[in-house]
């Protein structure tokens, strides 16, 4: 057991790891004729990296997948962003 005083911060909880936050998700939705475009970028410690590219039958069907890809991930903020 470590010896801290209550309501003293340990190292741990100090200095969250890079694993704990799991950042944001962003959806760049881009509407086409008959079809929506969905692209979902998992967005935290300075990174972006894409996760899904994908084309749905319209803007409604993109924020589900944006939404469900989040949920996956365990994130709770999504960016929806429509072009």
């Amino acid at each position: 057991m470590p010896d801290v005083t209550p309501g003293q911060l340990t190292r741990t909880q100090a200095q969250p790891s890079p694993r704990q936050d799991p950042g944001s998700v962003q959806a760049i939705i881009t509407r086409g004729w008959n079809a929506c475009m969905v692209q979902v970028l998992l967005v935290g410690g300075g990174e972006a990296r894409m996760l899904v590219g994908k084309e749905v039958a319209n803007a409604a069907a993109a924020e589900a997948v944006a939404r469900g890809v989040a949920a996956r991930h365990g994130v709770e903020k999504v960016e929806l962003i429509f072009k």
